[in-house]
């Protein structure tokens, strides 16, 4: 079926959302090529999106916009028919081809071959001898696969824009929020439900048929009830629309359309991938997915080439990922075949060994390299470890045991101690692996400041080390019980503690928990000032040049700053601070990134220059703002005098401005102003009294309001509507403390001192 498309195609009955970006695109990209390919999976919203393409350049085609709707064309013999039926060319010839071309000839027309990808062949042949015998006509094609012809523009057409956070907006949201009031007059979108809205859009990963088929559910379910569903969105979204095409009636019919397009090949390995989660590279596919005979490279590029498995590069690495109900139709059918709980098995396998490299990658120069890979494989790594405390629990408490670096640098420490509380209490066997994932897990409690959790466990990991006669382990409780008398305050015991685990790491041959033991030993030397310091320091630093370890080496440069810094030793200070700096900035989430940055404030003060001390203390906060709390126990006891200098010497509202600038900065921005890759950062503003006009931190508030982030807007719109925190908690469905804080971060943003003063702010930026 066709039709001509003026700026006058059929009424549609549901409104077109979003796709800003994608007009915008095509619409740039269509004078440039002949052949423009929308390429997508099924639900993607490929159609409609062909179909305001259509209407937003119709005026460029003198000849029309011409629609040819392929996917009831089963016979690719048939498809330069249904192009000739399309255009009103209603020859009894055979050969529809040479009378078509000679129609074409001298049109100046677009043409929009909708859903090719079951008949991509014989589009493409067509598609190739329209574009060699006419000179301008265009076509534009939706299709999740490429057609494969010299000169055609692929454009991808991604999800719709999913909010972040539960007080963004996005395209999805949009959509979802306009189908489910279609739906069900009754239903309004709130500022109650709103997070729930936006969570069910990320669960559903912006995927357009799914949000619609999700809004119809309404009708019946609350959108809490629906999100409770979604781990079985196939189920759920089950019906939809009778006046749709069958083929998209359900989610299901969408998906299988695309699948029974597959090789036998290409099947197989969609069905083997839904066990990866957070998508996967090419290393991973082959250790997982068996295809015998098959070659798994070309059943990788043709799922690529239609659209099934969406290909990114995270640097120069190649990662593949599907979306989740596409996803979950294929895990359902790996589930029918039975051989879902083998290619876990092998899914499992593949990550325990990523972590097991932790053996030797935390403590040497493999270290960032394996964080890295940790923090891409995340979700993999919490499916391999979900799948591995059910199918195979004791092996799977050792992998957990391994991450300890990775929950306890990277800020899960939360998320470490849970699977380590799950795991033992899965293995409640008196094993030498239950006893090591007692002190990882009094480790991490300890971090946590759960001293009562922590000493139950440090316990009970020395009575089962005693019965097992388990030495080895001596080092890991004593460097456990010295975190544990740290939390208590009991300070010089904590040295103690960790003096002897330095001693029986040493003498095990212990690199790891030798490092950790010197790291933190020089903490607690710190802030009892005891003797021993600068050799604590210094042997540390040896022991981490000598292996090549990067973040325990910038955990030893940054001691080795400090140990200058405190007897006055300033440039050598600022250079081993840098340095750490350089080192730690290597590391997406490293928890130490902030002391450094405090370290060298603190160096910078005693130097004198109070203001850029300032900013590195404003950068070091809005680091420290996302990291877990006792990690900087020391720095904050050693370096609160720094602070109340810098602050009087500069002036409470000097301070201020200077403090916000640096912690207003981006922290690729921060890192390179540390290390004086850039010009020193704009003059900060001293802030006015609070009658006049409202202060501002630095010169990037003077016209804009980018200094703040999006939520933080939202309070400060509220803030200046006179809300107070509860109402403002309430209003955007934060918790009252949340609401407190970001108050709190804005004023210090923005060098104010009041809500007033804020409010003023707010006004005067039009916000």
């Amino acid at each position: 079926m066709a039709r001509r498309v003026n700026g006058n195609l059929p009424e549609e009955v549901t409104s077109f959302v979003g796709r800003r970006e994608e007009l915008a695109t095509a619409k740039r990209l269509l004078p440039t090529t002949r052949v423009l390919t929308l390429l997508g999976p099924g639900g993607m919203g490929k159609t409609r999106l062909s179909r305001q393409i259509g209407q937003l350049v119709s005026r460029a085609f003198p000849d029309g916009v011409w629609l040819v709707e392929l996917a009831d064309v089963q016979d690719p013999a048939l498809v330069t028919l249904a192009v000739t039926e399309a255009l009103d060319l209603r020859d009894e010839s055979t050969a529809p081809l040479p009378r078509l071309t000679e129609f074409l000839a001298d049109k100046r027309l677009l043409l929009i071959l909708d859903n090719c990808e079951h008949l991509i062949e014989a589009c493409a042949a067509l598609v190739g001898r329209i574009i060699a015998t006419t000179p301008d006509v265009r076509v534009l094609a939706t299709s999740r696969e490429v057609l494969g012809i010299p000169g055609e523009q692929v454009m991808p057409v991604p999800p719709l824009t999913v909010p972040e956070t539960a007080g963004e907006d996005g395209d999805a949201l949009q959509l979802f929020v306009e189908r489910a009031t279609a739906a069900n007059p009754g239903f309004q979108a709130t500022p109650a439900n709103r997070a729930v809205l936006a969570e069910i859009c990320r669960r559903l990963e912006g995927m357009p048929l799914a949000l619609e088929l999700a809004a119809l559910r309404l009708r019946m379910f609350t959108p809490e009830q629906i999100l409770d569903r979604l781990d079985d969105t196939i189920g759920l979204l089950s019906a939809g629309p009778r006046t749709a095409p069958q083929r998209q009636q359900t989610i299901e019919g969408a998906i299988r359309w695309s699948y029974d397009l597959c090789t036998g090949a290409e099947q197989s390995l969609w069905e083997q991938l839904s066990v990866f989660a957070g998508g996967f590279d090419i290393d991973a596919a082959e250790a997982v997915c068996e295809l015998g005979s098959a070659s798994l490279m070309e059943a990788l590029t043709g799922l690529v080439d239609k659209s099934v498995v969406m290909l990114r590069f995270d640097g120069d690495v190649a990662r593949y990922s599907m979306l989740e109900p596409i996803r979950q139709f294929a895990a359902d059918r790996l589930a029918e075949r039975g051989a879902a709980h083998q290619v876990r098995a092998r899914h499992r396998e593949h990550y325990r060994q990523l972590a097991m490299r932790g053996q030797t990658a935390y403590w040497t120069a493999e270290d960032v390299a394996w964080f890295g890979e940790l923090s891409r494989e995340h979700a993999n790594l919490r499916a391999a470890l979900k799948s591995g405390l059910e199918d195979e629990p004791l092996r799977t408490m050792a992998t957990v045991t391994v991450l300890r670096p990775f929950w306890e640098h990277n800020r899960f420490l939360s998320e470490g101690y849970r699977w380590l509380t799950d795991s033992l209490a899965r293995n409640p066997e008196a094993t030498a692996e239950r006893a090591k994932a007692l002190s990882s897990a009094a480790s991490l409690a300890a971090l946590l400041g759960d001293e009562e959790s922590a000493s139950r466990l440090v316990g009970e990991c020395m009575e089962l080390a005693a019965a097992l006669g388990d030495t080895d382990i001596m080092a890991e409780v004593a460097l456990d019980r010295s975190l544990l008398a740290f939390a208590n305050s009991d300070r010089e015991r904590s040295l103690e503690l960790g003096r002897s685990a330095i001693e029986l790491a040493a003498s095990h041959g212990q690199n790891a928990i030798e490092m950790d033991s010197h790291a933190f030993s020089f903490m607690a030397a710190m802030v009892l000032e005891a003797p021993g310091r600068t050799e604590l320091a210094e042997r540390f630093l040896k022991l981490t040049s000598d292996s090549g370890s990067h973040l325990l080496g910038g955990l030893a440069l940054w001691t080795v700053g400090i140990d200058h810094w405190r007897r006055g030793e300033l440039e050598a200070s600022a250079a081993f601070h840098s340095r750490a700096i350089e080192q730690l900035a290597l590391f997406e989430r490293c928890i130490w990134l902030s002391s450094a940055f405090e370290g060298l404030a603190w160096t910078v003060s005693a130097g004198g220059d109070y203001e850029r001390a300032a900013r590195l203390l404003g950068a070091a906060e809005t680091l420290q703002r996302s990291t877990i709390r006792l990690a900087h126990t020391i720095t904050v006891a050693v370096g609160e005098k720094e602070r109340l200098k810098v602050r009087e010497a500069l002036g409470e509202e000097a301070f201020r401005a200077a403090f916000g600038a640096g912690a207003s900065l981006p922290l690729e921005e921060a890192i390179d102003y540390a290390l004086g890759r850039t010009p020193a950062a704009p003059e900060p503003l001293a802030a006015p009294p609070a009658l006049q006009r409202a202060p501002r931190a630095s010169t990037a508030t003077l016209s804009e309001t980018n200094v703040l982030t999006r939520r933080q807007k939202d309070v400060a719109r509220l803030v200046a509507a006179g809300h107070s925190n509860k109402r403002i908690a309430a209003d955007l469905v934060i918790s009252v403390r949340t609401a407190e804080t970001h108050v709190e971060h804005i004023l210090t943003k923005l060098g104010l001192t009041s809500r007033t003063q804020l409010a003023a702010w707010a006004h005067e930026h039009d916000l």
